[in-house]
């Protein structure tokens, strides 16, 4: 299972905090700079509501290339190769780790998967 998007999912970011929180993650607010990356991982699931802002998201496997706009929900699977171009946004994250476990760097390189 790969990227996944699901648009017009968020009411409001208590909403996704709980909705979250219910889900056994780890809950963060962020707001993330522009960024363009190149293919990357994580050995953490994320999912995360955008806020503000939209995002951009590669799936390498499959080659597919999916809008977030706010509003939207995302699901990267731990262990997934991606990539991120966005101008900026802000999100409710939640993880399967805590913050600390993250790990440097956090976006590991797609050779070391």
């Amino acid at each position: 299972m790969g990227v996944s998007v699901a648009a017009d999912a968020l009411k409001s970011a208590s909403e996704a905090e709980r909705a979250l929180a219910q889900a056994g993650l780890h809950v963060m607010r962020l707001d993330v700079p522009a960024v363009d990356n190149v293919a990357h991982w994580h050995h953490f699931d994320a999912q995360f509501y955008i806020l503000s802002g939209s995002l951009q998201l590669t799936d390498v496997e499959s080659g597919r290339v999916l809008d977030a706009p706010a509003g939207s929900r995302v699901t990267v699977p731990a262990r997934t190769l991606h990539a991120e171009r966005s101008a900026g946004y802000s999100i409710v994250l939640g993880t399967s780790v805590a913050a600390e476990e993250f790990g440097d760097p956090i976006n590991r390189p797609a050779e070391t998967l």
